[in-house]
């Protein structure tokens, strides 16, 4: 065993250490501050013994800081899988989810992420357009052609998107584990992109909700369509529907920016 290995293990022997760690993946990325809050320290009186067990993390690499942030390196992930199987409590890879993201870029994250976004977006749409589209049957009005066409590119994007999620699901082996969308084991929750990724799950829940509160009320009679009421509704999904795009717009800036420091480093 060399002296790199020795001082690795040296670092995770401590269960101060290993909690921070912990911490950190759990936040995919966090800031001194942040860290020291999550462990409930007092900066007044712990900050000494906090930056030696942050230093000693740092200088074996298990670690990184990156504007500002602290975030865990592969070897740091690789760390933990360790430290994982050897306890009997294990849960943080119980689907194989750190092991499989080992492998995969920042970019190769995002795309996992939007293309499943975009298989649940293409499948919600084409399931509401069926409503519609069963009412205006047998009308041949322009109502129903236009729901004809919506279900076919909704439900054609929702499968190209889906297959192109399987391809980078059979690239890097990820299993069942790209299926755990509520778990905490599911990978973006440890990625430094996780929060994007959070908030545009969020926003776009929130416009599928506006956009099927929407389409239905108007059809049940508890709601006149183009009313201010159903105007609040529909403006408040275009609303979630745009901050959604935003964001996402803004974790591929993220994406590229951890993969331009990879490369450098």
């Amino acid at each position: 065993m060399n002296s790199e290995s020795e001082n690795v293990l040296k670092a995770l022997s401590s269960s101060t250490r290993r909690t921070i760690m912990r911490q950190i993946s759990e936040k995919g990325s966090a800031t001194y501050s942040e860290i020291m809050r999550v462990l409930d320290l007092d900066p007044s009186l712990m900050s000494g013994k906090f930056n030696y067990h942050l230093k000693e993390l740092h200088e074996v690499g298990l670690v990184e800081r990156i504007n500002g942030e602290y975030r865990i390196t592969d070897l740091g992930k690789r760390a933990l899988i360790l430290v994982d199987q050897v306890t009997d409590d294990a849960k943080l890879d119980r689907y194989g989810v750190l092991s499989a993201v080992m492998s995969m870029s920042p970019r190769k994250e995002l795309d996992l992420f939007l293309n499943q976004m975009g298989m649940i977006v293409g499948l919600m749409i084409s399931g509401l357009s069926i409503i519609p589209l069963v009412l205006t049957y047998g009308t041949w009005g322009i109502e129903f052609w236009l729901f004809s066409i919506i279900e076919i590119l909704a439900l054609a994007f929702g499968l190209i998107a889906g297959a192109k999620m399987i391809g980078i699901i059979r690239k890097y082996k990820l299993g069942f584990s790209s299926f755990v969308f509520l778990s905490s084991n599911w990978f973006f929750i440890r990625s430094p992109n996780r929060n994007n990724f959070f908030v545009a799950s969020f926003l776009t829940i929130g416009f599928f909700i506006g956009i099927a509160l929407g389409f239905l009320l108007p059809y049940t009679g508890e709601m006149v369509l183009h009313s201010l009421e159903w105007n609040g509704i529909i403006s408040s999904a275009m609303v979630s529907g745009l901050l959604s795009i935003t964001v996402l717009i803004r974790a591929k800036r993220k994406a590229e920016q951890l993969e331009e420091l990879g490369h450098e480093q």
